[in-house]
């Protein structure tokens, strides 16, 4: 899918395009092509600066959520530009740490609630809203590790 968006800078038309990808996306500006690199190993997740005539353009992603900002407003949702913050490395640790304890303790469905609870715990450690979001993701690791092995104490009635 493509994002199209075609903004006026000094009176002339820009033509702005981002085609995502698996790893990398393509921002497309007139023309020409610059890779954009994601910075998260979870969910799609940048903020990539650059200029255009003179004037400084933000192309910003959380997830499948990707907009534009010109003089400090996105495009799209028309909301103030907020700068992305990085995610903490012990947030992705946590992430990486609920998907292989949901495939040790509950297969696919174990898997899906760890994949589920770490890109909440990315989303909202990135929030601009958010000041400390140490005591949310901590109980939101909790809860997800409990339901993996409450699942996997399930399945091993079920099968018995």
């Amino acid at each position: 899918m493509k994002y199209n968006w075609n903004v006026m800078i000094d009176g002339k038309e820009h033509e702005i395009v981002f085609t995502p990808g698996l790893i990398k996306g393509k921002r497309l500006v007139d023309g020409v092509v610059t890779l954009v690199q994601n910075t998260n190993w979870f969910i799609r997740l940048f903020d990539d600066a650059f200029e255009v005539d003179g004037k400084m353009l933000h192309l910003t992603a959380i997830g499948n959520k990707i907009d534009l900002a010109v003089d400090g407003v996105y495009v799209n949702s028309k909301k103030p530009y907020t700068p992305i913050k990085t995610v903490p490395n012990w947030i992705n640790i946590l992430s990486g740490i609920l998907l292989l304890t949901g495939m040790v303790f509950g297969g696919l469905i174990g898997l899906f609630i760890g994949a589920v609870f770490g890109i909440c715990m990315i989303v909202y450690s990135v929030s601009p809203k958010t000041v400390n979001p140490k005591p949310l993701c901590i109980g939101l690791a909790s809860v997800a590790i409990v339901l993996q092995v409450l699942f996997f104490f399930m399945s091993l009635n079920l099968s018995s």
